[in-house]
């Protein structure tokens, strides 16, 4: 390594090389030098220029965007609908851990596509998948998951109850009145429809203009194309 030479095996004959040598370890190879575990002059020839890579803990901020990713990876693998986790569950992974770094937020991520049968995912679906897999739930993790979900459970002011239909209607009553499974389906086409429109139909860009996943946007697309063609 250090001369630029090999000797095949089998042959007396020495040849030039131009190699450039990639090492990754998980392991403090300095001490493991000091302690005599590991060969000083590899050491040296190999730590040319080191480039440490944090765990997954000193990197918090990234958990939402590496869940975002894994999870269209793991839909696109499976041929499912993507997870989308509420805020409470979201908070209950970014404050795990993660010994395993990338790897282990995968497999938990897996774990809990397999066992929901509803790709939305709340803070207790997240909390039984990691207490079954030995996973430590930090207080910290608990607390800011139980806040986030009260956040989202939180009653209405008194001064907002007449916008949500505690006072008797008064107008509009012998109007037909669209259900609400079906305004909100009608509201997301018409929404998807403009993004693809505005982007050219470009379904990468209008996923990311619509803040949703590509997958989540094709199983959509998918369940248009049934039903016109059930429709026919």
């Amino acid at each position: 390594m250090q001369e630029g030479e090999i000797e095949p095996l089998g042959s007396n004959r020495v040849e030039p090389v131009n190699v450039r040598v990639i090492a990754a370890t998980s392991r403090d190879l300095a001490q493991a030098v000091a302690q005599g575990r590991f060969r000083e002059d590899l050491y040296y020839r190999l730590n040319v220029l080191p480039i440490r890579v944090p765990p997954l803990r000193e990197r918090r901020a990234d958990i939402p965007l590496l869940v975002d990713m894994l999870c269209e990876d793991i839909a696109l693998r499976s041929g499912t609908a993507a997870l989308e986790l509420t805020p409470a569950a979201l908070a209950l992974l970014v404050e795990q851990p993660w010994r395993g770094n990338v790897r282990e937020l995968r497999n938990a991520l897996e774990q809990i596509a397999l066992r929901c049968d509803d790709p939305r995912v709340d803070a207790p679906e997240v909390a039984s998948v990691l207490v079954a897999a030995g996973a430590p739930l930090q207080a910290g993790a608990l607390a800011s998951a139980a806040e986030q979900r009260g956040a989202a459970l939180a009653p209405v002011p008194a001064s907002d109850r007449g916008r949500y239909g505690e006072r008797p209607p008064t107008e509009g009553q012998d109007e037909p009145f669209e259900p609400l499974p079906q305004r909100i389906a009608r509201v997301e086409r018409e929404a998807i429809e403009a993004a693809l429109r505005r982007c050219g139909g470009n379904r990468v860009a209008a996923a990311r203009l619509l803040g949703i996943s590509r997958a989540t946007l094709y199983t959509k697309l998918a369940a248009w194309c049934v039903q016109n063609a059930d429709t026919v």
